[in-house]
């Protein structure tokens, strides 16, 4: 038979519990704290598209039709991230964007004559 208290079983496997999450927790913000402080790493487009809260497709599409600046490698692109912060910081200019919304309607116009 058992004479002690089961609850301070539960206590004692809680603790150790405890301690392991504070462990894997404290090196998850080692590892991560580490690669965010180089700024001209590559990054993939998961990452990328991570960083502009945008979907992988969408983080393509940037790069193909609003000159995102990217290296292929293979069928994949890599972005270097001081150059992705640069690029989402382009937009943030009102000219630019001004300019940028006006730009389609004139080569519409400029197509067609009108």
């Amino acid at each position: 038979m058992q004479s002690g208290n089961p609850f301070e079983v539960i206590i004692e496997r809680l603790d150790q519990l405890q301690i392991t999450v504070n462990l894997l927790s404290s090196h998850a913000e080692k590892v991560q704290a580490g690669p965010a402080s180089d700024p001209n790493r590559l990054i993939d487009l998961t990452e990328a598209a991570n960083i502009v809260c945008r979907p992988i497709g969408t983080v393509r599409h940037y790069i193909h039709h609003r000159n995102l600046p990217a290296i292929k490698v293979g069928k994949s692109y890599l972005v270097k991230y001081s150059e992705l912060l640069d690029w989402v910081q382009k937009f943030n200019d009102p000219q630019l964007l001004k300019k940028s919304a006006i730009s389609p309607m004139l080569s519409i116009r400029k197509r067609y004559g009108k």
